[in-house]
């Protein structure tokens, strides 16, 4: 493995983890521009010699929260972003993921030939070749001869034979892309998103009919994380940091954090408590607190009985299967323990039970999902201060009508399609999905079909290049124009600009720009649900956001100020009438699901037990770049916080395991599954639950560039292929391995 690491810049994970949201990216900032070696097309040495001068309001997009930011562009060159005090969402603050979109913008593997057609005879997959697989269209017809080809492509292939994978996009561009297939007649439509939120997002809506549910983080009282990595990796990130800060800090009320998860993680080392807790387990620990609280009378009656479906088949169900007692081998919590914690977090209100994706990524995720989000409806925490919210959203100007069914799909479904030759065609959107899904080696295989035509939309190599047939380098999001939308947090709507902060670098163009021609190539004119602006593809993407976003402000004060704030949120714990508009369910209440509740007592792994005796489970560390690519040094430097690590992966393990396996601390280890195997060093701490291992995403890749190529492993490359049973999203948790030295 090669070295590289930069100088001068050390922060300790004693002094990383203490500092505030604000403090952590200013801190990260300023260390990181230090690097030596990476080349920021000119921007490190613009700001010698300033001749002109300017902040521009943009939007992040280097993980799903997209905060507003401002850019300082010095003669032409990005090259400082902080947080924009326009927005309150974070407190006018950033994580350390915004400072890397100066990285993002001047990546050295950006396409830089404009639109690329693969060569007849070159093999798919593997390392990334571009002189030697691609070649381009004469320069005069570099956009057209491709546009032209992936519309005839398209126009050939019936609509359901099409799979559209969409990546990290900024929230109009997910409007336009659900647009184009619409438009198409396209509903295989799969949002690489639900590969982390499927479950959990469907085991809310099973008890309130909604998809925008949200904590109130700042206002609570008592948090209980079941596997929410809330520092690190839970959405919004730099929300949660912020307001961390005030629950922790600000307020003369500390409130008290309790962290439950097999591993000892950032947010654990910052809360209150660490309650280990048996991989899988974590729906039924819900459960057995939740027996502790009615067993005990320590409900909200008074919400249980008005806004509530459900509720004595539900009690039944807890009383005759779910005590502490009954479940404690299960979950590997002392009873004593959870029938404390239970009765703390009813009488702590307002109070959360935030489940995390750890918590969800089992067969039963979404059952594990409903068990724990019914906690906060026992305690009154339905839409009330400092409990769940409601996300409202901006009164965006509505989309034109499109003829098409709606499209989206579940992983499962899409998995079906890819790994059963269902498709002829794909269209990755700044897609990177080769290294986010499990048993990576079959959709390998089944990319590399001959006659699987892949369009790869997106502005820098990645391993999903390895596949296209045609590639059409889109800007990155520090280059185009967009609206996004704040993610559940805050109640309150958020809508923020994005705009170019320089003009697009080679011959990228908007994504906006690319679905435009093509949907006009393959109607022969511009169809009705794309008629809203001039005509004029170059400019479509920014005429659409201000289409979109007229009646909410006048667009020259949306660029100057970047942000537009709704009204102040209303809870319906105020105002009871609200509840009747909250819940979207066949009662009109929320609804305790009791008969998809005793699935969470079914924990399945893949592999023999006799043969892989450890549970894998994997994590995000906070500086893994949601874009699908890591070939950014300043991520790199300290991907593991929590470890003061870089440049490389690690296996973390109970000490007491690891004494047993005979390896120490820093070894060099196999982990493998019945799918195959990774080697990767050891950490051998007490942060772990014995017979569990843990390992970060976010490096293994091998065709990103020289910041992210031969850096550590991946380890959703011997995660067995598994799905949740209600949302088909992968249960990443549901693997056995063994672990032994290399």
């Amino acid at each position: 493995m090669r070295e590289k690491r930069s100088e001068g810049f050390t922060v300790s994970r004693r002094t990383f983890l203490g500092l505030s949201a604000g403090a952590a990216a200013a801190a990260t900032a300023a260390y990181v521009i230090k690097w030596p070696h990476f080349d920021l097309g000119g921007a490190a040495e613009a700001t010698e010699g300033v001749i002109t001068e300017e902040w521009v309001p943009t939007s992040c997009l280097n993980c799903p929260t997209r905060c507003a930011v401002k850019v300082r562009v010095v003669n032409g060159k990005a090259v400082r972003i902080i947080g924009s005090t326009e927005s309150d969402y974070s407190g006018g603050k950033t994580c350390p993921r915004s400072h890397v979109g100066l990285q993002v913008l001047y990546n050295p593997e950006r396409f830089t030939r404009g639109p690329l057609i693969r060569k007849a005879g070159s093999a798919k997959g593997g390392v990334v070749d571009l002189e030697r697989d691609f070649e381009s269209p004469p320069a005069h017809l570099l956009w057209p001869e491709a546009i032209s080809q992936v519309a005839a492509r398209l126009k050939k292939t019936a609509p359901e034979k099409v799979l559209i994978i969409e990546g990290l996009n900024s929230t109009s561009n997910s409007d336009l892309i659900c647009q184009f297939a619409r438009t198409c007649s396209i509903v295989n439509l799969f949002p690489e998103d639900a590969l982390e939120t499927g479950a959990d997002r469907l085991g809310k809506k099973m008890a309130d009919g909604r998809l925008n549910s949200g904590y109130d983080l700042e206002n609570s009282n008592y948090i209980l994380a079941f596997g929410a990595s809330i520092l690190e990796s839970e959405r919004p990130l730099a929300r949660n940091l912020r307001m961390w800060g005030k629950i922790r800090r600000e307020r003369p009320n500390q409130a008290k954090v309790v962290v439950i998860d097999p591993r000892y993680s950032v947010t654990a080392a910052k809360a209150d408590e660490w309650i280990p807790v048996n991989p899988g387990a974590e729906g039924a620990l819900a459960m057995a607190m939740a027996h502790v609280i009615v067993d005990e009378g320590l409900y909200d009656a008074d919400f249980i009985e008005n806004w509530t479906s459900g509720f004595d088949q539900y009690r039944a169900l807890l009383l005759s299967d779910f005590s502490p007692e009954a479940l404690a081998d299960m979950t590997g919590v002392d009873t004593s323990v959870v029938r404390r914690l239970a009765r703390e977090f009813a009488a702590s209100k307002p109070a959360i039970a935030w489940s995390g994706i750890g918590a969800t990524r089992w067969p039963h995720g979404g059952q594990a999902s409903h068990a724990i989000f019914c906690l906060n409806a026992l305690v009154g925490s339905i839409d009330a201060p400092g409990g769940v919210l409601y996300q409202e959203s901006p009164p965006y100007q509505d989309m034109p009508p499109a003829t098409g069914a709606e499209p989206g799909i579940s992983f499962r479904e899409a998995a079906n399609l890819v790994l059963n030759g269902g498709v002829d065609v794909i269209i990755g959107v700044n897609s990177n999905l080769i290294m986010a899904v499990p048993q990576k080696a079959d959709w390998d295989e089944a990319l590399k079909r001959e006659d699987l035509y892949y369009v790869h939309i997106g502005p820098a190599v990645n391993e999903m290049v390895a596949y296209a047939d045609v590639v059409l380098p889109s800007a990155t999001y520090l280059e185009e124009w967009a609206y996004e939308t704040a993610l559940p947090g805050s109640g309150y709507a958020e809508a923020r600009i994005k705009q170019p902060v320089v003009g697009p670098l080679h011959s990228s163009r908007q994504v906006g720009w690319i679905l435009f021609d093509l949907v006009k190539e393959i109607h022969g004119e511009t169809p009705a649900s794309f008629d809203i602006t001039s005509g004029d593809a170059q400019t479509f993407a920014e005429e659409f956001v201000k289409y979109r976003t007229e009646p909410l402000i006048d667009w020259g004060e949306f660029k100057k100020k970047g942000v537009w704030v709704g009204q102040a949120y209303e809870y319906a714990k105020d105002n009871p009438a609200k509840y009747n508009e909250i819940f979207q369910t066949g009662s009109g209440k929320f609804e305790f699901r009791s008969d998809d509740l005793p699935d969470v007592l079914t924990v399945q792994f893949s592999g023999d037990a006799s043969r892989y005796p450890l549970k894998l489970v994997t994590y995000s560390p906070v500086l893994d770049v949601k874009d699908g690519n890591q070939n950014y040094p300043w991520a790199q430097e300290i991907f593991l916080v929590m470890h003061g690590y870089g440049w490389d992966i690690l296996v973390e393990i109970n000490a007491e395991t690891a004494r047993d396996l005979g390896i120490s601390d820093r070894d060099m280890v196999w982990v493998e599954s019945e799918v195959g195997r990774i080697k990767a060093r050891a950490r051998v701490f007490e942060g772990m639950v014995p017979g569990v291992v843990a390992m970060a995403v976010g490096q293994g890749h091998y065709a990103c560039g020289k910041w992210a190529d031969d850096i550590g492993v991946n380890p959703n490359e011997i995660i067995a292929l598994d799905y949740d049973s209600l949302s088909g999203q992968a249960a990443f948790h549901a693997t056995r391995v063994k672990v032994y030295k290399a």
